[in-house]
């Protein structure tokens, strides 16, 4: 029998492709946090246009495939697949509590707002997780949030979908959750795929806009910030 890749004990066993980049808390470093400022260049470092100008961007990295719906059509395909030397934070209570406790002290830092973009890798993992963002929003008025999930309002599974349902409720109340859904042609605040055809067929309709960091119309999200302001789906050329 032919002996397995790790790409295909990864897929199957639903975990990173790199285990030994997986922290729990009792392993950060002094000055370490989960939610980290943006370095990332498509990022950028902070929003400079639109409703949140002059917000810091911030990221929360957690388990790709271990925190995400199976259904998830990048499930083999992940970009995390080709980030060997990204941290991923393990999603237990600990990091909850340690992820309250960095809320605070950015509340109190950053008191006019910041942005946190869910998630470089990983997703909404439980619908616990979710009514925990709910919470941080009500308890930190400075919080925004932006971000892309893998689970849908209509999923077969149940769970899948009690995420979703919560997401879309969490998103349509507060005004400061813009999460989107990925491979969704029902909702309005969508991302798909340019691989898709029927993407395809939206953008040239003038349904759906085209991503501008992927065509050099802007420099970075926080250049852009169409992903949280535009009530229309979003496609990227690539994943």
């Amino acid at each position: 029998m032919k002996q397995l890749s790790k790409t295909e004990v990864a897929i199957l066993s639903g975990k990173t492709l790199f285990p030994n980049k997986i922290k729990t808390i009792d392993e950060l470093g002094k000055t370490e946090n989960v939610i980290k400022k943006s370095t990332n260049k498509k990022l950028g470092k902070k929003v400079t246009k639109g409703k949140y100008k002059g917000f810091p961007i911030f990221t929360v990295t957690l388990e790709e495939r271990a925190t995400c719906p199976r259904s998830c059509f990048h499930w083999s395909t992940c970009y995390g697949n080709n980030m060997p030397f990204a941290t991923r934070y393990a999603a237990n209570d600990e990091l909850l509590e340690r992820m309250e406790s960095e809320l605070s002290i950015l509340q109190n830092k950053y008191p006019n707002g910041f942005l946190v973009r869910l998630h470089v890798l990983g997703d909404f993992y439980s619908y616990a997780y979710v009514t925990r963002w709910a919470k941080w929003l009500s308890d930190f008025p400075a919080l925004h949030v932006y971000g892309y999930t893998a689970n849908q309002p209509d999923a077969k599974l149940n769970s899948e979908r009690q995420i979703a349902l919560a997401i879309k409720s969490l998103r349509d109340n507060t005004g400061r959750f813009a999460v989107r859904f990925s491979g969704n042609f029902q909702d309005s605040f969508a991302a798909n795929s340019f691989d898709n055809d029927e993407a395809k067929q939206s953008v040239n309709d003038k349904q759906s806009f085209i991503c501008p960091v992927q065509t050099d119309k802007a420099s970075d999200c926080g250049s852009c910030a169409l992903c949280w302001q535009a009530n229309k789906p979003v496609v990227f050329l690539t994943h």
